[in-house]
């Protein structure tokens, strides 16, 4: 029988549940206190009927292998994980106070182009602690990039959500043949059956910083054969035709870049495709 809502719970005697905060679609996630170290964190714990289901359980332990292999400011950080008296497996998380890019597009639909480059930017410093680990991520989308306070100027972007992640030399979760991730992000490689590598979570990182500036996906259909076959075979948008402000011409080349059908003439790495980021926020800075 599934708990509806498990606020007040005290897991392994440490972790006091103390308010239902999400609900996925795998698991709920709570705001609790652990109670041995002093501090409020976020406890993430698969649903009960789920925790019967050998390859939901075998994700939500190879998030909590991922995250626990990686250390960074722009990666959410993992503390913790279990089993509770129920046998639902739970993650202790770091707990996170923001809202994510998904929400920013939904209320903004898109922002200034400073902006979105410094977004990407921070999330491909992220990206490249979890590539220099062996780790793709498979799923970056708007939803799975949070925003939290920062002192500066603009927020601390961060990573989340590892359940369909590829661990180098780990055990494969998906048959032969089968795509995860989500159609709007996925490169083209992947929708063909071809084996990931770090430029296809690159790819998703370009839709992403696209959609940041035009307010709009660069790929788009009907339904999802038109959107795979816009993946595979069409042009985005130039930015100039579709976003508000257009931004200056070595941001769209890298954002174009980024698009790039064949993984080769997209940038090498993480940290290439933020150089390039670093370079082409100049020009703004410049003609601003």
């Amino acid at each position: 029988m599934a708990i509806a809502d498990r606020s007040g719970l005290v897991i392994d005697g440490r972790y006091r549940l103390e308010k239902l905060i999400g609900r996925g679609a795998m698991a709920d996630v709570y705001r609790a206190r652990d109670d041995e170290a002093g501090v409020t964190v976020a406890v993430k714990i698969l649903r009960d009927q789920l925790a019967r289901d050998h390859e939901a359980v075998a994700r939500f332990q190879r998030e909590a292998e991922v995250q626990g292999k990686i250390q960074h400011r722009n990666v959410a950080a993992l503390y913790g994980s279990g089993v509770t008296d129920a046998a639902e497996p739970y993650l202790v998380v770091e707990l996170l106070r923001g809202h994510s890019l998904r929400a920013v597009l939904k209320q903004q639909g898109s922002v200034a182009p400073a902006r979105a480059l410094s977004y990407a930017w921070q999330a491909l410093q992220g990206l490249a602690a979890v590539h220099a680990q062996g780790v793709l991520h498979r799923d970056l989308k708007p939803a799975n990039l949070m925003l939290e306070p920062s002192p500066g100027p603009v927020e601390r972007v961060i990573v989340i959500d590892f359940g369909f992640a590829a661990l180098e030399g780990g055990q494969k979760l998906t048959a032969r043949g089968h795509v995860v991730g989500s159609l709007t992000y996925l490169a083209p490689e992947r929708l063909k059956g071809k084996p990931a590598d770090p430029r296809s979570d690159l790819y998703a990182i370009g839709i992403i910083l696209y959609e940041l500036i035009a307010g709009r996906a660069p790929f788009i259909g009907a339904d999802d054969f038109e959107l795979i076959s816009a993946h595979l075979h069409d042009d985005p948008p130039p930015l100039d035709l579709v976003a508000a402000t257009a931004p200056p011409e070595p941001v769209a080349r890298l954002v174009m870049q980024s698009l790039a059908k064949e993984p080769d003439h997209r940038f090498a790495s993480a940290l290439a495709m933020a150089a390039a980021i670093e370079d082409a926020s100049r020009s703004i800075a410049t003609s601003g």
